[in-house]
């Protein structure tokens, strides 16, 4: 579905702004300040930066809540894996149980590798949303990009503005 974000052509200093906002991903944690601040001094001025930077910052703050809920299970799988060595220990020696505890005790690596190839991918794909803003194309996020598209023109239509067709 096309909107009117999608037919903005936006100026050399919009697009660089708008790809600032993204490529500040590589900074995880600290990357967040960016497009907070070029979405509250950018917002009345140009609507492809505004919409760029809160889908950027959107985008970066679920990437940060998904780290902190991968730490969660990275600690509780660490924690696991020294409270099966207690069971195993009481438990009577047998294939079954010394199979458990190695697959126990290689979990918490797992749950890091997969956390370390989640995380480059959350990099890549906002760096591949700097790429597209920068060259002026119309980029979404694929969940978020959609819900503040709706933020937005609600809060155009609330502001007054007239809504787009």
């Amino acid at each position: 579905m096309m909107t009117d974000l999608d037919n903005l052509t936006p100026s050399p200093d919009e697009r660089v702004m708008a790809a600032l906002s993204h490529v500040s991903a590589l900074l995880p944690l600290i990357g967040v300040i960016a497009p907070i601040v070029i979405w509250v001094t950018q917002r009345e001025k140009s609507r492809y930066v505004a919409f760029q930077s809160l889908q950027a910052l959107a985008y970066q703050l679920t990437m940060i809540i998904a780290w902190f809920l991968s730490m969660g299970c990275y600690m509780c799988s660490f924690f696991g894996t020294f409270l099966s060595l207690f069971v195993t220990e009481a438990a009577p020696i047998s294939q079954s149980s010394d199979f458990l505890a190695i697959l126990i005790s290689v979990l918490p690596f797992l749950v890091i590798g997969v956390i370390f190839v989640f995380g480059i991918a959350f990099v890549i794909y906002g760096v591949i949303g700097a790429i597209l803003a920068f060259q002026g194309k119309p980029f979404r996020y694929v969940i978020i990009g959609k819900r503040v598209e709706r933020f937005m023109l609600a809060g155009q239509t609330a502001a007054g503005e007239p809504e787009a067709s």
